[in-house]
């Protein structure tokens, strides 16, 4: 059961590894940059995955959903590789017919290809902590865990090589702590710091004005993480119509340091994972907007 009770925020806790991983800072082309922790839309899509039931991954989406997202990784590589492109507009203009694929009389992959960068993260490990008000959800998440055969396709982490093995999985409290000893390892985990708007137990939990001044206390860059998404249909220069995914962002601090102390002095309350001594960062997604979806293979951002 994930409740919220006696001060404290009971967490299904989902801890992944993987050989390799990459999350595409979307707007980067070569090369290829990734962010080291995976974006909300990233970890729904995975959650989507393995609940692998329309009706169970509509009921995620339904109601009270919160995430907080942690990860390491051991070191950075680049890989080269091709980006190939199979349209047949492209083919034309790139060999001028589509009874050629010669450029500079040097044979080339069908519509062109390109070389490209791509940063990959090596050995990495990914700590989920969900909560939702519907304990059934939850339960449907641990269950099919143990039976891949449900699951809409392999576990992975953003791209579809990536793949990932469960390393453990629990319920756990987050509790509120602003002790030293509760925090002394927050620079050991790349996470998402939510803005106020977005996070999870402001009032109920936390201070408001404690987490407010933290968050701009915070060291970390201020970027919009990928969310939820809606299909819109868009128009092509063709005159057909296709559809688009519109993601909902999250405003975050991308955080990996110590806990600044307050203008008081005082270290602020967090909830706090008591067995990996740092704090967790939850944010509320918008669930229940019309027309919001999530992709299963999902690797924005």
């Amino acid at each position: 059961m994930v409740t919220e009770a006696n001060g404290t925020l009971s967490v299904f806790l989902l801890q992944l590894k993987a050989p390799t991983a990459h999350f595409r800072v979307i707007h980067s082309k070569n090369p290829l940059k990734t962010y080291p922790l995976p974006p909300y839309s990233t970890v729904i899509g995975l959650l989507a995955n393995i609940l692998g039931d329309e009706a169970k991954i509509a009921a995620l989406l339904t109601g009270r959903l919160a995430l907080g997202i942690l990860a390491q990784h051991e070191y950075l590589t680049k890989e080269y590789t091709w980006l190939r492109n199979m349209s047949p507009s492209a083919h034309k203009n790139r060999f001028f017919s589509v009874y050629n694929r010669q450029w500079q009389e040097t044979p080339e992959h069908p519509g062109g290809q390109s070389p490209v960068v791509v940063e990959v993260l090596n050995e990495v490990k990914v700590y989920i902590y969900l909560y939702h008000h519907n304990a059934a959800i939850v339960a449907s998440l641990q269950e099919n865990l143990s039976h891949p055969e449900r699951w809409l396709s392999h576990l992975h982490l953003g791209r579809a090589e990536d793949w990932a093995m469960v390393d453990k999985t629990t319920v756990l409290e987050l509790r509120p702590s602003n002790t030293a000893s509760d925090l002394q390892k927050a620079c050991d985990y790349y996470q998402w710091m939510p803005a106020p708007i977005k996070a999870y137990g402001l009032g109920d939990l936390l201070a408001t004005n404690d987490y407010t001044s933290l968050y701009n206390k915070m060291q970390g860059n201020v970027m919009l993480v990928t969310s939820l998404y809606k299909r819109v249909p868009v128009p092509y220069e063709s005159g057909r119509k296709g559809l688009i995914r519109n993601f909902t962002h999250i405003p975050a601090r991308l955080c990996c340091s110590q806990v600044p102390f307050l203008d008081n002095f005082n270290l602020p309350t967090l909830l706090v994972d008591t067995e990996l001594k740092t704090p967790v960062y939850m944010a509320a997604i918008d669930c229940g907007a019309k027309g919001m979806v999530t992709g299963v293979n999902d690797d924005a951002g």
